[in-house]
């Protein structure tokens, strides 16, 4: 059984955050242990406000686990430069796939990372990261690009592999019109394009980011391959919303 290594915030609601990781890792068989950044109060309307671990005891969770136990390492939410830095000095020297889903903002409304925290990840964590999964939104800011010029995702994706991953999924459920394509980049191979018809209201669902870079984590974990394990994520995350949605 794959075991998974979370770290990000937590969102009391569940609908997302490291409460959405552990739901998806335990549906899909995988164990989960959890190293926790921020502890935010939001729902599906309001994002309320977070309050961030202290630096002493978000190194202490990394001092209490073995990266041997790991397969796999999922981060999502890193609310401040110093977390940054902390969680790259842990991760330099560890052999397992690493997932990162560069959240920056709650679909609530709440906004995570300020400008120079955004410049810490781009700087010290996203060259150590095997999958980068931004959705169309996060890879306007990462690139400081205007929200209204004209869409080209393929060269948008490989401006994001220009941060230093191994490989980058965009994500395009932000597109307009029925289709929604995402785009898998990565070093040295053509970009491998997963369309399929939109869900209607999908992207009123809470936590797709979080668990379909969860979900890519434990089909890396079982020894897929990048492309196998990212379509299989993305078939699970088109099923989790069609079951929410009709739930």
């Amino acid at each position: 059984m794959p075991e998974i290594l979370v770290i990000g915030g937590s969102d009391g609601s569940c609908g997302a955050g490291v409460f959405a990781d552990y739901e998806t890792l335990i549906s899909l068989g995988s164990k989960a242990k959890f190293i926790v950044t921020s502890v935010t109060s939001q729902n599906d309307e309001v994002f309320l406000g977070n309050h961030d671990v202290p630096l002493n005891i978000l190194e202490s969770q990394f001092k209490a686990i073995s990266f041997e136990d790991f397969n796999a390492i999922k981060i999502g939410m890193l609310p401040s430069v110093e977390a940054v830095r902390i969680v790259s000095t842990y991760l330099s020297d560890v052999s397992q796939k690493i997932v990162m889903d560069p959240v920056l903002r709650s679909s609530s409304g709440g906004s995570f990372s300020s400008n120079e925290t955004i410049s810490a990840m781009e700087e010290l964590l996203f060259p150590k990261v095997d999958l980068l999964t931004p959705n169309l939104v996060e890879a306007f800011s990462l690139l400081n690009l205007d929200g209204d010029q004209e869409i080209q995702i393929e060269a948008i994706a490989s401006r994001c592999l220009d941060f230093g991953s191994e490989a980058v999924l965009l994500k395009g459920g932000h597109l307009k019109g029925a289709i929604c394509k995402d785009i898998l980049v990565e070093k040295g191979k053509a970009p491998i394009i997963f369309q399929r018809n939109k869900i209607a209201g999908g992207t009123s669902v809470r936590g797709t980011g979080c668990r379909l870079a969860c979900a890519i984590a434990h089909f890396l974990a079982e020894g897929r391959e990048l492309e196998d394990a990212v379509n299989a994520g993305i078939k699970f995350l088109q099923k989790y919303i069609r079951t929410t949605l009709n739930n």
